[in-house]
């Protein structure tokens, strides 16, 4: 799935609220590395993480990023904002475990 701004390979499920969007992606438990471009940091893991909620709104280029211990948002074990001026989230399934970066729009 290709949004403006996010991109993922997994199936995301679309729920429109009121003129907002929230991006409900199934993570299947498996391992979902967030990796970072942070100075002696290289990435956070959220091990067993059933599924990914972005939540997004036209009215700006922020998004909220909850990662779900079950299907419902009272599930979040963590959750944090991501301003995406000129770069875009991603969320790949690899081999065995789900990646999350930040990327700059042109690729």
């Amino acid at each position: 799935m290709e949004h403006e701004l996010f991109r993922t390979n997994l199936e995301a499920r679309v729920i429109e609220r009121e003129g907002d969007q929230d991006f409900f992606i199934e993570t299947y438990s498996y391992p979902l590395n967030l990796n970072l471009e942070v100075a002696r940091m290289s990435r956070i893991q959220f091990p067993m993480s059933r599924a990914i909620l972005v939540r997004t709104t036209p009215l700006s280029k922020w998004v909220t990023v909850h990662v779900l211990r079950d299907v419902d948002l009272f599930s979040s074990f963590a959750n944090f904002e991501l301003h995406l001026e000129a770069k875009k989230l991603s969320i790949q399934k690899e081999e065995g475990y789900i990646t999350m970066q930040i990327e700059s729009q042109s690729r």
